[in-house]
């Protein structure tokens, strides 16, 4: 039994159930049950988190401890595993010293974190490293067999990482992460709802086309499929951690800072990015970033925070619920209103009816939300600023070209694009087109883009109803995978910003497809100036920067291809005419198959502009006045 983890007294079993289980994203009847049975047989059952030291650790990394802070006073023995050989296979660029110092960051930020929570000592939990049993004899051969039974499909299942990467050592991640689960030996396991997921993807087994639609996969599903084929046959429990959105709306990335807060943020940045952070009571709630920290961060930890000093643990105002003094008995959060007469909560579900109903204003709750973060951060900055050498750690773990993800060559969208040369940005002193990056600009897209579903009408894809079903039903699912095809965000350089990027303003989409190197042939599709836009110079210079940049010789900054292809509906009367005005020749119509009255297909116009039209033609010359109207 470890010393570390004591059960509050008089804590029931059923007590110590809800503790455990609460405020989860997911946790099956089975796992439940598993639980309760451990409960009853063990005073201090134990638990593992798993995490990989790549990025620098966020404000999203306060739902995992928020519950691990509910566990240890459950009187669980926690365990968090630095995965640093995970790390270094799923993210390979880097080489495994620096994985090395992001692990020793990791310990120091997660350290601070628990004991930010509820000023518990870190003692009151475990930090282990992979390394410490993944170079050993017995792993090493374990990992040889569970290699033996894979398949592809079966390490390609998880998630769609694994499923688009060309590199091998990711597809060995599913391996890795099932075999912590064996040597970490816990009785639970915690991990997000990213590590389980209900699209079946891929297969595991040979039969795997009779698996219904709505079967889970993922990262736990591998396991519990191929760990007891190499005689690990103990059922641990699986709980699953709810994820945090960003701040933008869409997912929280370690690499976009508009998505997200540094753990190191300074208050004065913290109040900023809140402030800035989107929160409409017309949106989705559970895509609302300032509404999703209240339920699964600060309310948990208030709530928590309240428990802890009714049995005498705390006594600092550093480590005090986020509330008023002299507030109604069962307060967990107060919000000072417009009027200056303060609002007090006992739940979350009150504050949300509040705010959906206008009767909780945006920038009330953003400003209540900004300082319980700021309280809530502040014993985290102090603990960096006095260790020594974790600020040293820092510059040896995230060296300052790493930092700024606006300037990064490749994005979330683009990467697997067949030519590199292409993931740069490519302007004029008008128009600026750069590689689309879902954190930093999907939620602006759709801002727009979702006043006007037409624009959709068209296309192969879409509408979508918000930057959430954008990302996952069209970056996620059609780009992404590609390799032929970069998506380019266009931005207008004569507008003033809406902050997404310094120079101006994010108005529309534009991409090459069906690329081909070797056939040094491409053709420019999804077109899309947003409405507010359309009729300025914003469609002909984007069609204009890429066919310069296709047909244009190495000499001068070109590809050297010898032919961009342009294809459109026989009803998309806009796409004709500005294929026909920046001068494509029109080469036919390919006439679609009509299955039935309800399935009519697309009669698709195809137009072209080739090497000989572009040097010998005139077209250059065209396309630069067409470009300069």
């Amino acid at each position: 039994m470890s010393n570390n983890a004591i059960p509050h007294p008089n804590l029931d079993l059923d007590t110590r159930l809800d503790l455990i289980t609460r405020g989860l994203g997911r946790v099956d009847d089975a796992d439940r049950q598993l639980i309760k049975a451990t409960l009853q047989n063990k005073q201090n059952p134990s638990l593992f988190w798993g995490v990989a030291p790549t990025g620098r650790p966020h404000i999203g990394y306060l739902v995992p401890f928020v519950k691990i802070a509910e566990l240890v006073e459950a009187g669980v023995e926690v365990k968090v595993l630095l995965a640093d050989v995970y790390a270094f296979l799923v993210n390979y660029k880097h080489p495994r010293s620096l994985v090395a110092h992001r692990a020793e960051y990791y310990r120091f930020a997660l350290s601070a974190v628990f004991e930010a929570i509820l000023g518990l000592p870190v003692s009151r939990i475990q930090f282990h490293q992979e390394t410490a049993f993944a170079d050993t004899p017995e792993f090493i051969n374990d990992t040889y067999e569970l290699l033996s039974l894979t398949s592809l499909a079966a390490a390609r299942s998880p998630n769609d990482e694994l499923r688009n990467t060309m590199m091998i050592s990711p597809l060995m991640c599913p391996v890795v992460q099932s075999l912590d689960e064996r040597y970490m030996n816990c009785d639970i396991q915690l991990g997000g709802l990213d590590q389980v997921c209900f699209s079946n993807p891929g297969s595991l087994l040979a039969n795997a086309d009779s698996r219904s639609s709505d079967e889970k996969v993922g990262y736990y599903v591998y396991g519990d499929e191929f760990l007891p084929r190499i005689g690990h046959t103990k059922r641990h429990a699986h709980i699953y951690n709810t994820m945090l959105p960003g701040l933008t709306g869409i997912k929280m990335s370690a690499t976009n800072p508009r998505s997200k807060i540094d753990l190191l943020d300074p208050p004065e940045l913290v109040h900023q990015k809140i402030t800035e952070a989107i929160c409409d009571p017309g949106m989705n709630t559970e895509e609302n970033p300032i509404l999703a920290l209240l339920k699964v961060v600060l309310l948990p930890i208030s709530k928590l925070r309240l428990m802890s000093s009714i049995g005498g643990n705390t006594s600092t105002s550093a480590y005090a619920p986020f509330i008023k003094v002299g507030v109604p008995d069962g307060s967990l959060f107060s919000v000072a209103s417009e009027t200056g007469q303060p609002r007090h909560y006992a739940s979350y579900e009150a504050i949300e009816r509040d705010f959906l109903d206008r009767g909780l204003s945006s920038s009330a709750l953003k400003d209540a939300v900004a300082k319980a973060m700021v309280q809530l951060l502040a014993p985290i900055r102090a603990s960096f600023e006095a260790n020594p050498r974790w600020r040293a750690v820092l510059k040896l773990a995230y060296p300052e070209s790493e930092k700024d993800a606006l300037a990064s060559a490749t994005t979330d969208a683009s990467e697997r694009f067949c030519i590199p040369a292409a993931l740069r940005e490519i302007s004029n002193e008008r128009v600026k087109l750069i590689p689309f990056n879902s954190t930093i600009h999907a939620g602006e897209f759709m801002r727009i883009a979702g006043q006007y579903p037409e624009i959709w009408t068209h296309g192969p894809i879409g509408s979508f109803d918000s930057a959430h079903s954008f990302v996952s039903d069209f970056i996620e699912t059609f780009v992404r995978p590609r390799t032929d095809m970069v998506l380019y965000t266009v931005i207008d350089k004569t507008q003033p910003t809406n902050g997404v990027d310094k120079e101006g303003a994010l108005v529309g989409l534009i991409a090459y497809i069906s690329t081909s190197p070797v056939n040094l042939c491409t053709e420019i599709a999804f077109v899309i100036t947003l409405p507010p836009f359309q009729r300025t110079h914003v469609t002909s210079n984007s069609v204009g920067l890429l066919l310069n940049f296709a047909l244009n010789s190495p000499d001068e900054g070109g590809l050297g291809f010898r032919r961009v292809q342009w294809m459109t509906s026989s009803v998309n009367h806009k796409s004709i005419r500005t294929a026909e005005g920046m001068g494509f020749t029109k080469e036919g119509i390919g006439k679609a198959a009509h299955m039935n009255e309800d399935d009519l297909g697309r009669d698709s116009v195809m137009f072209s502009m080739c090497w000989d039209d572009w040097f010998l033609e005139g077209k250059k010359e065209h396309v630069n006045e067409r470009m300069g109207r």
